[in-house]
């Protein structure tokens, strides 16, 4: 479960984030709703501890992203808005470089590389350096990589943006997927 607690983030004079407290049960698809610079991503960001809230907590699954950062960001598989993927390995090396990452061993991050490329559909691309992706495969690149390690929450950060409709719709039936995590 993620829970979060009066977060607020200033960045100077700027106050991004403003008392925001919300709670995602497990097994279920919450979503983060606002407009343009409501301080959405800056709240996902400090939930998978990239940034520290000025005040305020939140725990995954029990653990403080302010207090146990590292152990609270193993729980959470994240797509990051923008897909960033490295350029210049293949889709598969990308998510066995995470795998490695997450503490996976090379035969545990190659068997869950293997079984997430089928799930996904990345066949045709896999082995594929990433420069030159299309926005569909960078966002199944990035998805497999924030699943490889299993993990029991995941936090997608505007996943369909760039993406065709065929693409948003096989992004929403496999994000219903339990199999995937």
């Amino acid at each position: 479960m993620i829970e979060a607690t009066h977060l607020y983030k200033h960045f100077g004079a700027l106050t991004a984030v403003r008392d925001v407290s919300l709670r995602a049960a497990d097994g279920r698809i919450t979503g983060l709703l606002g407009p343009n610079g409501a301080g959405k991503s800056t709240t996902l960001r400090m939930l998978y501890t990239v940034l520290r809230p000025d005040a305020g907590d939140a725990l995954i699954d029990g653990h403080s992203t302010v207090r146990s950062p590292l152990q609270a960001a193993r729980r959470l598989g994240v797509l990051t808005h923008g897909a960033a993927i490295y350029p210049n390995l293949t889709a598969r090396e990308n998510i066995l470089y995470f795998g490695a990452l997450h503490g996976l061993t090379r035969a545990a991050a190659r068997e869950r590389a293997a079984e997430l490329v089928g799930l996904l559909e990345m066949e045709e691309f896999a082995d594929r350096r990433a420069k030159g992706f299309s926005q569909g495969e960078r966002v199944k690149t990035a998805l497999a990589r924030a699943l490889v390690h299993r993990p029991r929450n995941l936090v997608l950060d505007e996943p369909t943006n760039g993406l065709d409709v065929i693409a948003v719709r096989a992004l929403r039936r496999l994000s219903r997927r339990p199999s995937l995590l």
